[in-house]
């Protein structure tokens, strides 16, 4: 029978060097997936920074569209007021009667938001906003006020003037307004041509409008108030969205 010698001292060596071998494959595999996770964390914060930058510059716009739609309400109030003096036999500018009648007693107004970079934030995943009052604060402006501004303005039926009054108010209107055989505007006859009933019909009208375009204006005043805290918000915890 043949006696083996172990060379204990060579498989020490051969052991170590299969060791070594094994522990830079695996050391190598971690590194790749560390830094293949480093790889995407960049990509990842790059693509939430470009969307908050989005965000930021979009919440200018939306401001100024809802000032412009405030506006419109208060151009609205004008015309109530004018009409509730023309009902009461009151001096107005007769001039205005009809830019007042037809482009601004009943007009209604669409709202317009950028809901795109808030849409993209909620898709990937709230997480990626790490601040507590700031994700809140999105949720809230975009998902809930923008939502409840859009329903005023284009679906609750209360506020849809035009829809609702429009003929109406012209059939009141109509006996005491005078046109040329062109068509064109001459005058509204003073005192209005209408009967005591027609004349408290048109002003429950307008005081409805009144008390309406009151109601959107302070929802307005509100949405912009935090359109404005929100990006004041966004520059603290993103200073970059200054950045040229």
């Amino acid at each position: 029978m043949q006696n083996f010698k172990i060379d204990w001292k060579d498989v020490g060596f051969k052991s170590l060097k299969y060791l070594t071998e094994l522990f830079v494959v695996v050391f190598g595999v971690y590194i790749g997936f560390k830094a293949n996770n480093y790889a995407e964390e960049l990509k990842q914060k790059d693509y939430v920074n470009t969307t908050i930058k989005e965000m930021y510059q979009g919440l200018a716009e939306d401001a100024k569209d809802a000032e412009d739609n405030k506006k419109g309400h208060l151009g609205g109030q004008k015309a109530i007021n004018y009409f509730l003096k023309l009902s009461n036999n009151n001096p107005v500018k007769k001039d205005s009667f009809e830019f007042y009648l037809l482009g601004v007693l009943t007009r209604n107004f669409v709202s317009i938001q950028n809901t795109a970079p808030f849409e993209t934030i909620k898709s990937k995943g709230f997480n990626l906003i790490t601040n507590d009052s700031l994700r809140k604060n999105m949720i809230k402006l975009y998902d809930f006020q923008y939502e409840v501004l859009e329903k005023l303005e284009e679906k609750y039926q209360e506020m849809q003037f035009y829809a609702n009054e429009a003929n109406h108010i012209n059939e009141i209107l109509a006996p005491s307004i005078l046109y040329d055989d062109e068509g064109k505007f001459v005058k509204v006859k003073m005192p209005l041509q209408i009967s005591d009933q027609d004349r408290n019909r048109l002003i429950l009208i307008l005081k409805r409008f009144n008390f309406n375009r009151k109601f959107i204006i302070s929802m307005y005043d509100t949405v912009i108030k935090d359109i404005q805290n929100l990006r004041k918000q966004l520059e603290e915890v993103y200073p970059f969205v200054l950045e040229k």
